[in-house]
């Protein structure tokens, strides 16, 4: 029985010697995270963060090409058919400090239309040819300027229903008789206000000047800088 009592007595002493050693020590794994070094592993969380964030996108860069600036604008006054009738214009407009030259410029008037026998063989087939429709009483001329210079004309007319009429008759005849359209040009004359001056050209300033040019006109181009500006002094 007293054998018994000192085993369970050992036995009790064990157990109480087990519990404080277990309550002691504590595994690394539970200790609160303010216990650890700061410098020795960064939060899990802000190294996720750190390995997979990536810089912003930045937006692409659109090249843009630099535009070439607008031509300077003249305004041009006209047109007119005399030479004179431009230059009293311009007279008047250099009188009131206004800088302008005049301007020839050369468009199409209007439009002929050719019956054109063609020759090839140069002026003395030329002249057989013309023979030849002389006798068969066709009036006709060779002719001698322009593109059309060494083939025979059959006749000029200002509409080309006309021509091409006429061209028929021909051609049933047995004639080889094409139509060509010609254009005759003539001088039109301008008034051309520099852009320095063209604010001083207003809506009251063409009121007045509209009084002695009754068909005066008036429009916003590019400067030509080709154009002849022959200053009156």
């Amino acid at each position: 029985m007293r054998s018994l009592f000192l085993f369970l007595l050992l036995l009790n002493i064990l157990y109480a010697l087990w519990q404080l050693q277990a309550g002691d020590v504590q595994p690394d794994s539970v200790l609160p995270v303010a216990e650890r070094s700061d410098g020795d592993h960064a939060p899990v969380s802000a190294a996720i963060e750190g390995e997979g964030a990536s810089e912003p996108e930045r937006p692409a860069r659109t090249e843009v090409a630099d535009e070439a600036p607008p031509a300077a604008l003249c305004i041009t006054l006209g047109a007119f058919a005399e030479r004179l009738e431009a230059e009293q214009l311009l007279q008047r407009l250099l009188a009131l400090d206004v800088q302008a030259g005049l301007v020839e410029d050369d468009v199409v008037g209007s439009t002929d239309y050719w019956l054109v026998m063609p020759v090839s063989g140069g002026s003395v087939d030329a002249v057989a040819r013309l023979s030849l429709l002389q006798e068969q009483g066709i009036e006709s001329f060779v002719i001698t300027r322009g593109p059309l210079a060494g083939n025979i004309s059959l006749g000029v007319f200002s509409r080309l229903d006309y021509a091409e009429a006429r061209q028929a008759q021909l051609l049933a005849d047995g004639n080889d008789v094409r139509v060509e359209s010609v254009d005759k040009l003539r001088t039109q004359y301008l008034v051309q206000v520099q852009p320095a001056a063209r604010r001083l050209v207003d809506q009251a300033l063409l009121g007045r000047l509209r009084n002695d040019f009754p068909s005066l006109q008036h429009q916003y181009q590019a400067c030509s800088p080709v154009a002849k500006l022959d200053s009156l002094p």
